[in-house]
């Protein structure tokens, strides 16, 4: 039997477990603080992908 290399799920919940204890200590206010600055670098960050595939496109 192949042992996996990688565990998606586990990673998964890892991430999660690590999301939770971040949030747990943070008031309401602080926590949407939170998720909007995240959405903002995320959103700064597609635009950069979407950036470079577009210059990848027309090299």
């Amino acid at each position: 039997m192949n042992k996996k290399k990688f565990d998606c799920v586990a990673m998964k919940h890892r991430g999660a477990e690590q999301l939770l204890e971040k949030l747990s200590n943070l008031t309401p206010e602080q926590e949407l603080e939170f998720w909007q600055k995240r959405t903002e670098y995320l959103q700064k960050f597609r635009q950069k992908l979407l950036a470079q595939r577009k210059q990848t496109k027309t090299d």
